[in-house]
Order: structure tokens, then sequence, then C-alpha cells
């Protein structure tokens, strides 16, 4: 064998032993980042053989852990891409369909739209014409009658809306004396609220019965009211 041929033996065997040494590291990074407890002696060689340090192995271990991590999150894509096409296709057909309910909606709804605010721009005319129409009367008894009945129907009003307050309040007053009698285990405090319930009830019946004329008034009084305005409104 020719000085030549044995040279590159011996250089093709000392790459292939580097090889091999560096083929035996990265089997312990795998194993490290894998959990795996490799052997002392054998940690030791293989570092040994690569010239590498314990320090250098731990960065190594989180860099392929690292690496396995991206070459995951890479590769979850893949698989997903035809469920993307049909979810993309769902969301254009949700989006056409919801356009055209849309456009339908707003043909539907556009004139009827402008025609209320025509019926509002008229009620507002009406209003104002209304109120001209009774101002404007010259009969002064007509319009004396209509502010006395005016100011009558105010005062019951009024008085009404005063009983119905505390008609509000009593019947408040009731349910929480009532409450208080069922939670309290003292009997002088049961006594005493049922007691003042009753007393509520008694004045919540003469509101009730005060209440019933005085709603009839306004009710009368309204009706006079109108009977007036309307000979108000005549031109």
């Amino acid at each position: 064998m020719s000085l030549t041929s044995l040279l590159d033996k011996i250089a093709g065997r000392q790459q292939q032993r580097r090889l091999s040494k560096w083929s035996d590291y990265k089997t312990l990074v795998a194993e490290i980042c894998d959990g795996k407890e490799p052997d002392d002696d054998k940690v030791a060689t293989v570092l040994a053989d690569n010239e590498k340090s314990l320090d250098e192995l731990r960065d190594d271990a989180k860099l392929l852990a690292r690496r396995r991590k991206l070459r995951a999150e890479m590769d979850a894509i893949e698989p997903l891409e035809s469920e993307a096409v049909k979810v993309d296709r769902k969301i254009s057909e949700a989006e056409q369909a919801f356009e055209a309910m849309t456009a339908k909606h707003e043909e539907q709804t556009s004139p009827l739209y402008i025609r209320r605010n025509e019926i509002k721009a008229i009620r507002k005319r009406a209003t104002q014409a209304r109120s001209e129409l009774r101002d404007s009367c010259e009969d002064r008894e007509l319009v004396s009658a209509y502010e006395s009945v005016l100011e009558d129907l105010h005062e019951a009003q009024h008085e009404r809306a005063g009983i119905d307050e505390e008609i509000t309040k009593r019947e408040s007053w009731i349910r929480q004396d009532k409450e208080k009698a069922e939670v309290t285990h003292v009997v002088q405090e049961q006594r005493r609220y049922r007691s003042q319930a009753k007393e509520h009830e008694r004045i919540l019946a003469d509101l009730k019965a005060t209440r019933e004329p005085v709603t009839q008034t306004v009710g009368q009084l309204g009706s006079q009211l109108s009977m007036i305005e309307n000979q108000l409104l005549v031109p």
C-alpha cells in the first residue's frame, strides 16, 4: 500500500471516529433533553471525546428543547390548513348572508323610517296648531271657563298624586312591620309591629276611600275641559 493511500485511509478512519464521537454527543444531549439520566462515566467520556464542558452540554440540551418546541409549532399548522380553508369559506358565506339580510332590512325599514319622521313632523305641526287655535280664541268667557276648569283639574290631580304617594308609603310600612313581626322572637316587639301594621292598614283604607271621589273629580274635570277645548278649537 502506498504512503498516500495509507494516509488517506488513516484520515478516513479519523473522520469516521470524529463523526462517531459527535453522534454520541448528540445522542447524549437528546437523552438529557428527554429527561433521561445517563451514566456518569458515559457523560465524562463523551464530553472528553468532544472537548465539551458541562455548561456547554446544558446549553445544548436547552437549545435542543427550544428547537424541538419550534418544530412542533411549525408542524402544527400543516394538518389545519384544510380546516382553515373550510373556516374561511364558512365565514365568507356567513358574511354574504348577513350583507343580504342587512340590505333587505334597510330596504324594508328605510321607507318606514321616512314615513315615521313625516308623521312626527305632522304631529308637531298639529300640536302647535292646536295650541295656537286655543290661545287665539276671542271668546273671553269660553277662555275664562277653560282656564278655571284647568286650574281645578290641576288641583285635583295634585291632590290625587299626594294621596297616591301616601298610599305607597303606607303599603311599604305594612310590609315592613309584618316582616319584622315574623322574624323577631320578642313577644312585645311582635305585638308592637302587628299593632303598627294594623294602624297603617286602617289609614290605608281611609286613603283609598278618599282617593275614589278625587279620581272621579279628575275624570269629570278632564271631560269638561275637553268639551270646552273642543269649542276653543273651532275656527
